[in-house]
């Protein structure tokens, strides 16, 4: 009698993973993210170099200019050694006195007072280096109805006399008193006037009464009264 063996069948095998399912259409992510990074990148670089290069041009168009090294008062020659040079860029709205200019600056006189650290600028000197022969120029301020500004001009004719101080009476009409003493004067300029209404005027007279006009404009006692004009 024979064995019968039954066949063994084998073990079925597992079947692989199934991938997920990816949606039809949809482009990877990283990808554009990468082309987005790549893009900002471009970007940022070339406005970097856009503002470099104007950074560049900016200090190419730089040009020397006059500056005020020292104070220097109105009417009181200005000196090499009262002027430094500034680079500043080119501006319509700034007109300094450019740098090759100095020399031509030096011996003229300021018409008002000059502060150290300030661009110098054609209306801040008079306009030429010297004056008639034996003349020079004194800066004179004057008080709120000391002088009749609005009707000076260049050219004119003026007497600047001496005021009495706070505390001094004014001569009585027909007294046998002094005068006051007057300096022939004529006008070379006229200032603007200040918050407080005074204006520096600015007067040639003759060399020998230069520095008493001076001392008498320092201590501002006096006024300045108009000459007939011809």
């Amino acid at each position: 009698m024979k064995n019968t063996s039954t066949p063994q069948i084998p073990a079925p095998t597992a079947a692989p993973p199934m991938r997920p399912e990816t949606p039809i259409g949809a482009s990877p992510a990283p990808r554009r993210r990468k082309r987005s990074t790549l893009v900002l990148g471009v970007l940022v670089t070339l406005v970097g170099v856009l503002g470099t290069s104007m950074l560049v041009r900016s200090a190419g168009d730089r040009v020397d200019v006059l500056a005020v090294a020292r104070d220097v008062p109105a009417g009181q020659q200005i000196k090499a050694e009262d002027l430094t040079t500034a680079a500043l860029p080119e501006d319509p709205a700034l007109q300094p006195v450019k740098a090759s200019e100095k020399n031509s600056v030096i011996g003229r006189r300021a018409t008002v007072p000059l502060h150290r650290g300030e661009l110098l600028t054609t209306s801040q000197i008079h306009g030429g280096k010297t004056l008639p022969e034996g003349q020079e120029l004194v800066a004179v301020e004057v008080q709120r109805g000391a002088a009749p500004s609005d009707a000076l001009a260049p050219g004119d004719q003026v007497k600047v006399i001496s005021t009495p101080g706070k505390d001094e009476a004014a001569p009585a009409a027909g007294s046998k008193s002094t005068p006051p003493s007057e300096i022939e004067a004529k006008v070379v300029k006229v200032g603007a006037p200040n918050a407080s209404g005074a204006v520096v005027i600015q007067v040639a007279v003759a060399g020998t009464d230069s520095a008493q006009l001076a001392a008498r404009a320092a201590s501002g006692r006096v006024a300045i009264v108009l000459s007939a004009k011809g």
